[in-house]
């Protein structure tokens, strides 16, 4: 059972890393469309069809994909002043409340956001312009990252039950590693 476990979360590590390297393609891909929608404009006066569509809804794999990763290294924004004053006891007990509470919102906005996604390709949505752009991949990309982030909660609020460990300190043996 152990190893099925420990099998497990190196899985969901390893699509961790893999939606943020995906998170980073979008960012280059965004910026080579826009440089080159840049250079169409000023070379030749013309716009390059769909590019700020495509822009735009690359956005949400920018956005998304990288949740997951970011909360398993403890890099989102927090503010503890009351937290960092409390005993260990009373962090655990705030924490596995967090935890639970924002597991099940997230996983929540998972199902609501892949139905979404479902119908918006059932539907065949697309985004006005001068080119059709159909917007179901880009919304498909919205349930991958928050299921990521909604198991990486679960894993957390697990580590937190069964080792005692907290946020802080898994990222900080995250971040040595």
């Amino acid at each position: 059972m152990a190893s099925l476990t420990s099998s497990t979360f190196w899985l969901q590590r390893k699509l961790e890393e893999i939606a943020c390297y995906a998170s980073a393609l979008a960012v280059a891909i965004m910026m080579s469309l826009t440089m080159l929608e840049v250079l169409a404009r000023a070379l030749f006066q013309k716009s390059m069809p769909g590019a700020y569509e495509y822009v735009s809804l690359m956005f949400v794999y920018l956005i998304y994909l990288g949740l997951a990763y970011s909360q398993r290294r403890d890099a989102h924004i927090t503010v503890g002043i009351l937290y960092d004053h409390m005993p260990h006891i009373f962090k655990k007990i705030t924490q596995g409340i967090y935890l639970f509470i924002v597991f099940v919102f997230f996983a929540a906005l998972t199902w609501t956001t892949g139905a979404s996604a479902l119908s918006n390709y059932v539907m065949g949505d697309t985004v006005l312009g001068i080119i059709e752009v159909k917007t179901w991949w880009a919304r498909a990309g919205i349930p991958v990252g928050l299921a990521l982030f909604s198991l990486r909660f679960l894993v957390q609020l697990i580590n937190l039950i069964l080792n005692n460990e907290l946020l802080e300190d898994a990222a900080v043996g995250e971040k040595e590693q």
